[in-house]
């Protein structure tokens, strides 16, 4: 089974919301990963309150972006779903057990803090108008005759 990865959901759920004029409604959404629509309102809930999606409840309600795509970062994003751990190595208590198991974790835990640094300046420097674009890029290129794409 597949581990949960919550950046890489709200970032897939954030594109398809780019440059959409109508909103997209959980189910919609939740087509395109493909999740449960439970799964994609928990995501929209965060992202709305962190100011990057608008959502209305009810008939003909849905979610679009709550600010220009080019004026979001893929790190907004990674802080409105709450900065869950890019990286993770060592062990969850790095002070027991013998003295070369702490070394290791040591060493694991420092390059694990040094990878999440580098992370989090690359999610900086990207826009969700720029990976919107890559992805239409992609799907022009994938998709035969020009068709539609689910996810």
């Amino acid at each position: 089974m597949k581990a949960a990865n919550p950046l890489s959901d709200a970032l897939h759920v954030m594109a398809h919301l780019v440059g959409q004029a109508e909103p997209r409604t959980s189910e919609q959404l939740a087509q395109c990963l493909p999740t449960h629509p439970v799964v994609i309102r928990r995501l929209l809930g965060q992202l709305q309150k962190g100011g990057l999606v608008h959502s209305v409840r009810g008939h003909g309600g849905g979610s679009q972006l709550a600010r220009n795509a080019a004026d979001i970062t893929l790190h907004d994003i990674y802080i409105a779903i709450g900065a869950p751990a890019l990286v993770q190595a060592g062990a969850r208590d790095a002070t027991r057990g013998c003295p070369i198991k702490q070394l290791v974790d040591q060493a694991l835990d420092d390059g694990a803090r040094q990878a999440q640094r580098l992370l989090e300046q690359r999610l900086q420097g990207i826009t969700l108008d720029r990976l919107g674009a890559e992805f239409a890029d992609h799907l022009q290129q994938h998709t035969p005759h020009g068709g539609s794409h689910a996810g």
